[in-house]
């Protein structure tokens, strides 16, 4: 493991990608296997337990995008943005001085021996598996400092990974709140990604983290519904055709399950697709409906398990 540990040039394999909504180019920074190894060692046995800022939404047990945009259902106004390039702004100096901070349990040579394991050319990789949880303990000053900024102004603040949502039932904290966090993250040397900047009202679509907040239930958006409606319509009208879309189907109805169990129309949808019992379990969630503001959390649909196979149970 030295001769991993120290030839770090030879230990990643660059390559680039294109970004899913956008045509900007990636660079990702993959370790190899062992030093892979070595990094999700680190992570699990010295790093995970000292947590994350609890609103930091991503890249912990229990937190999702559910759970993160849950905490903005049904306010009127929203600022939501993105980190521009997240973990290459995330640098080695960012790096030491959150280990000296959070870290004091371990020796100066220790906390160097970790950053130089975490970071590539000065950075966080993007593609090495430290590189997330130690992204959020970065942070951890920053969402401090923005959750008790928002709480001031009667706002909620949270931040999934790079995209940040502060959202009130008044239009001014959001806007009061996007001057904080531009000039926070300038001080640290980050910025704001101008076309992912957005203040919105009560007559637009708000959306955080891909979720309709919107409304008095938190829902897919409705461009995932539609996608999903059509999906089951076409393998209804044509099922020799989407045989092989089946799986990829289920999938998407399984996420909507997940975000909002109760959807009268994910249970329509479900009779078309011939699972009678999973609608039937949609039907009664919407029977029983929880107060809104309610945390509602859903085991993954046991008919699901089934069809998927002996692997993918736990």
């Amino acid at each position: 493991m030295e001769d991993v540990f120290y030839d770090r040039a030879n230990s990643y394999h660059s390559f680039t990608i294109k970004a899913r909504r956008s045509a900007k180019i990636r660079t990702i920074d993959a370790p190899n296997p062992p030093l892979k190894l070595l990094q999700r060692a680190t992570l699990d046995k010295l790093l995970a337990p000292v947590v994350a800022h609890d609103a930091s939404m991503a890249f912990a047990p229990g937190k999702s995008i559910a759970m993160n945009a849950r905490r903005h259902l049904g306010a009127s106004y929203l600022f939501s943005t993105d980190i521009r390039s997240f973990f290459p702004s995330v640098t080695s100096q960012h790096v030491r001085e959150m280990l000296e901070a959070r870290f004091q349990h371990f020796s100066p040579e220790a906390r160097e021996e970790v950053q130089d394991l975490v970071t590539f050319n000065g950075r966080l990789p993007q593609g090495a598996p430290t590189s997330p949880h130690i992204g959020n303990l970065v942070m951890f000053s920053f969402d401090e400092i923005c959750c008790a900024k928002a709480a001031e102004m009667g706002a909620v603040y949270t931040r999934y990974a790079d995209d940040i949502s502060v959202s009130s039932n008044s239009s001014e904290p959001p806007q009061r709140m996007q001057e904080v966090i531009t000039g926070y993250l300038s001080a640290m040397g980050m910025e704001l990604h101008p076309d992912k900047t957005r203040q919105l009202g009560p007559k637009q679509t708000r959306i955080v983290t891909g979720l309709d907040i919107g409304r008095s239930r938190l829902r897919p958006t409705k461009a995932y519904r539609k996608k999903a409606a059509a999906l089951v319509r076409m393998s209804s009208k044509y099922p020799t055709k989407m045989a092989r879309q089946h799986y990829k189907i289920l999938g998407y109805l399984a996420y909507w399950n997940d975000i909002d169990p109760s959807d009268p129309q994910l249970a329509a949808l479900l009779d078309q697709m011939k699972r009678p019992s999973w609608a039937a379990k949609v039907r009664a969630s919407a029977a029983r409906q929880k107060p809104r503001g309610q945390a509602m959390f859903h085991r993954f649909p046991e008919e699901l398990l089934k069809d998927l196979g002996p692997g993918l149970r736990k």
